[in-house]
């Protein structure tokens, strides 16, 4: 900057605008506190060397961009992979739900088939001690068990003696 300050400015460069254009230039030149043409020598210093590209994007601005759609497209499959996990969550919720329902009325028939089964049991027992009180002691049938085993054990051995004697003569 100290050689632009210290050669001398002699030559002007001009061109045409509209006069809303020009106030616009004023207007901003004020506000920065430097002369209309110090702002647009400055302006066109500033851009020399980006003539290409003005009313285009630089490649940085393309790098940008191509970035931005790779992140806007990664966005939007995370939203979806959200959308799809959120729904994955309700029909898991959904059957759970279900399976706790029908768990819930397996359990309570299970109860009362319990309390079904304590009933009958306890009536099963009720009418055996009934049917046991009823029915007379019978020794009797002591005594006849030890009778007819008394008698197979007889009929046994008189029959050993009748053919022992036939088989060691043989």
């Amino acid at each position: 900057m100290e050689n632009t300050t210290s050669r001398t400015k002699n030559v002007t460069l001009s061109f045409k605008t509209t006069t809303e254009e020009k106030t616009a230039l004023q207007q901003i030149a004020i506000e920065k506190q430097i002369s209309r043409s110090e702002l647009i020598s400055s302006l066109v210093h500033a851009y020399k060397h980006s003539y290409d590209f003005i009313g285009k994007s630089s490649p940085r601005e393309e790098e940008l961009k191509l970035e931005l759609e790779k992140t806007k497209k990664e966005n939007r499959r995370l939203k979806l992979s959200i959308e799809n996990a959120t729904h994955r969550i309700e029909m898991e919720e959904k059957a759970n739900r279900k399976y706790a329902k029908e768990q819930m009325k397996t359990n309570k028939t299970i109860f009362d088939l319990q309390e079904e089964l304590k009933t009958s049991n306890s009536e099963i027992s009720r009418l055996m001690e009934t049917l046991n009180a009823n029915q007379p002691i019978e020794k009797e049938n002591d005594d006849f068990n030890l009778l007819y085993g008394s008698l197979g054990s007889l009929i046994i051995s008189g029959l050993a003696l009748f053919f022992a004697p036939k088989l060691f003569n043989d």
